[in-house]
């Protein structure tokens, strides 16, 4: 297992417990973003995953003591 920490942005926080704007997760080593983005049961919620102010795919996999940032769809007109 490695730790993790989910950084829940906007209404993305609704899937999180309370509310709260971050977490900190044990999940199995190989975990891709999109297995944790299921998990948070925030599937197709999640617009843009960031690592370090870098965009990164949700089949990366994550890695230990990461910090990821999750974003929702991008909105507007």
């Amino acid at each position: 297992m490695i730790s993790v920490e989910v950084i829940m942005h906007g209404n993305l926080r609704r899937f999180l417990p309370q509310g709260v704007g971050s977490i900190r997760l044990a999940v199995p080593e190989g975990t891709r973003i999109g297995e944790l983005v299921e998990r948070l049961r925030a599937d197709n919620e999640v617009g843009v995953a960031a690592i370090g102010n870098r965009a990164v795919a949700l089949s990366a996999a994550l890695e230990a003591d990461v910090s990821i940032d999750l974003y929702p769809h991008l909105e507007g007109g």
